[in-house]
């Protein structure tokens, strides 16, 4: 995943989307197997969960232009949408699982679109916690202009559409009983997906659920302290790093150590 930051020109990021939509076949890709396929082969559900997916973060750009015109991202705010988005995918993996029976695309009964639930889970999408898309919403807010904003996440949302779109189209050749057993599976990464932006949402509001109990720090890699520093240096690689424990009040200076394969997206940067 290629770093983003306001160097780049806005058609570039078409590329960038290229790019990224081989993470979002792992981050979206329950999304996009529950919205693409059917019963019956319906090659217009794929077409559409898309189409939901670009007017989404077209309009989420343009919102965070906008925004950035005039004051800066809020944590709280930002917290809030996740955790009202972990609400909704909990709902719809319950309704999957035939756990529950509500409808929630009822609450959108003036859209005339047929095959309209693909389309909504395409606008759901626009507000999923992953590291390039959140990046590419810092790359709208600093534009300060919502045509800017709008057009730099629209050229984004296209590049991403080429491989979703595929992986789409391809579920509608499976079996009636393996799109089944494919639907499942999909209901239970979304539960599990709604559980983990729950987390991130409570974290952007300060809230830390793991310390609700006592956690074990034998494991963690400890820092040495040197006339009144304390260092610490650790392994970064791809699939994260070592946990550590430090000393309050006291200064800490922190030496990573990486290569340039470990680096995506979401670590790419520290601040």
């Amino acid at each position: 995943i290629p770093i983003i930051d306001n160097g780049y020109s806005i058609p570039y990021l078409f590329i960038i989307g290229l790019l990224t939509s081989i993470h979002c076949i792992s981050m979206c890709g329950a999304f996009n197997l529950i919205a693409s396929s059917g019963i019956k082969p319906n090659f217009k559900k794929p077409i559409l969960y898309n189409l939901g997916r670009l007017t989404s973060y077209t309009l989420i750009g343009g919102l965070f232009g906008f925004i950035g015109s005039f004051i800066s991202l809020n944590n709280t705010l930002n917290g809030i949408i996740i955790i009202l988005a972990s609400i909704i995918m909990f709902i719809m993996s319950l309704n999957m699982l035939k756990i529950l029976n509500l409808n929630i695309f009822n609450i959108f009964p003036n859209i005339k679109i047929k095959n309209k639930s693909s389309f909504i889970i395409g606008l759901f999408n626009g507000i999923m916690p992953c590291g390039p898309l959140q990046a590419m919403q810092l790359y709208a807010l600093s534009t300060s202009s919502l045509i800017l904003g709008a057009l730099s996440m629209f050229f984004f949302a296209l590049g991403t559409i080429p491989l979703m779109l595929t992986i789409g189209l391809i579920i509608n050749f499976f079996s009636f009983k393996r799109k089944n057993f494919i639907n499942k599976i999909s209901a239970v990464l979304i539960l599990i997906l709604s559980f983990v932006m729950l987390n991130r949402g409570l974290l952007s509001l300060g809230i830390d659920i793991s310390k609700l109990t006592k956690e074990d720090y034998s494991s963690y890699l400890k820092s040495n302290i040197v006339d009144g520093v304390q260092y610490i240096d650790f392994d970064l690689t791809f699939m994260g790093y070592q946990d550590i424990v430090i000393q309050k009040g006291i200064p800490v200076v922190i030496t990573i150590k990486t290569n340039h394969r470990s680096l995506n997206g979401c670590n790419n940067e520290i601040k």
